[in-house]
């Protein structure tokens, strides 16, 4: 639920954020948000069960997540063939290099959710 939230967090309404948040991160029983939003137990059983519907039906439709974790693999094997290549750059290039991937690790964590290397 925690990486499909990430992905897809704004094409919830804002009670289904409020409630997943409520229960998936702060940890809260299905009657203490009740209690705190002044609805039904069940209530917020049921919007917890449509909210995590809903997120699935987004990542089958976009593979947003999917594609991330593709995109993470890809950057790991690409990182894993550059580290065992720097014995044979040159210092001034080796830094350039290393400067350019730090860039791109930034701007791939941003886009997939997540430490790029992970």
């Amino acid at each position: 639920m925690g990486d499909l939230y990430a992905f897809y967090e704004a094409l919830l309404t804002e009670r289904q954020r409020q409630i997943i948040e409520m229960y998936h991160f702060d940890d809260l029983s299905l009657g203490e948000i009740g209690q705190a939003l002044d609805i039904s137990r069940q209530a917020v059983h049921d919007q917890l069960r449509r909210a995590g519907e809903q997120l699935e039906a987004y990542e089958a439709a976009l593979h947003l997540r999917e594609i991330a974790s593709r995109q993470r693999e890809a950057w790991a094997m690409l990182t894993e063939s550059l580290a065992r290549l720097q014995a044979y750059i040159p210092e001034t290039e080796r830094r350039q290099l290393q400067e350019r991937l730090d860039r791109m690790t930034e701007t791939l964590s941003s886009l997939t959710g997540g430490e790029a290397n992970a």
